[in-house]
């Protein structure tokens, strides 16, 4: 995956648009979503370079909408480096973003003609959704409060879809059926709400140099994660006053206020009932791949096991 994404065939004019793109290639991401694709084409009996394509495909589509929510988000770092618009610039970053959109449909034109169409299908439908759950994440931001459920919607659309797409696709592709295609794609939805409680955990308990992306921002934003939800409820009328003091003291930093928040969700119990969550989750997707009948499971499950574990 990496080989081919170092590979793509761009000119270098104009520079203002194709430096920007290798820039973005060229970024040490997990390839959470091709390790997906070529994890359920072997599940169903397939091999990984038959699904190469499609795999460059959904990773080329993430990358592209890393582009566009960094600016939404004004995120300064992306994957250890500058993210895309604060090593160049915001319309660059745009432009480019465009043309990697365009550049992860070429990456569909080599599917076997039979299965273009439902390809294509489940491409488009996954990815409005992942539009619609960073929209959904952008409207939480300006709503008074959002329910646990509605954020669990918004996960399983912005980082769940993604990853459903992926696996889905992967054994599609890999020439398993529609029946274990669309299991798999299950199994890496459940996958994606682990994945996105963690990154919201790691938000909170870890640090930029680890993580390689900007750390704290949702904290000091307020951003209406379900650990931002749960510590909501548990939180002491004088713990919400001594909030509410520290964000309109100037001398209180925005360090010492994720500080506060941070034992604020380890005392409450918050940040353990997460952790529940995240093995619930990945404890179903387990299940599934042992109730799916699949022809090899060994990557699939040490993919999953690598999630559960991860620190970045």
């Amino acid at each position: 995956m990496e080989a081919r994404l170092q590979q793509a065939p761009f000119p270098t004019q104009p520079a203002y648009l194709y430096e920007p793109i290798r820039y973005a290639l060229a970024g040490k991401g997990k390839r959470l979503r091709p390790a997906f694709v070529f994890a359920s084409a072997e599940a169903v009996g397939g091999h990984w370079r038959e699904v190469l394509n499609v795999a460059a495909a959904v990773e080329v589509f993430h990358l592209f909408s890393l582009v566009h929510d960094d600016i939404m988000d004004n995120d300064e770092m992306r994957r250890g480096r500058a993210a895309v618009h604060h090593a160049f610039d915001t319309n660059r970053a745009l432009l480019s973003g465009d043309a990697l959109l365009i550049y992860a449909y070429e990456q569909l034109a080599d599917v076997p003609a039979p299965l273009l169409p439902p390809v294509l299908t489940a491409f488009n439908r996954h990815a409005m959704a992942v539009c619609e759950g960073q929209a959904w994440d952008m409207q939480f931001e300006h709503e008074a409060s959002v329910a646990a459920e509605d954020y669990d919607r918004m996960i399983d659309a912005k980082t769940g879809a993604l990853l459903q797409l992926s696996a889905y696709l992967g054994g599609l592709a890999g020439g398993g059926t529609e029946e274990q295609a669309q299991r798999l794609g299950e199994i890496a939805l459940l996958t994606g709400r682990a994945f996105q409680m963690q990154d919201d955990l790691l938000e909170v308990t870890s640090s930029s140099t680890t993580m390689g992306k900007s750390l704290g921002s949702d904290v000091i934003h307020e951003k209406k994660t379900w650990l931002w939800l749960d510590l909501w409820k548990h939180l002491s009328p004088a713990a919400l006053s001594e909030w509410e003091a520290a964000k309109s003291n100037p001398e209180i930093g925005d360090a010492e206020r994720l500080e506060l928040v941070r034992n604020w969700m380890q005392s409450t119990g918050t940040l353990e009932r997460a952790e529940m969550r995240i093995n619930q989750w990945i404890e179903k997707a387990n299940e599934q791949i042992r109730m799916g009948g699949f022809r090899e499971t060994d990557t699939l499950e040490a993919l999953l096991n690598v999630i559960l574990h991860r620190k970045s």
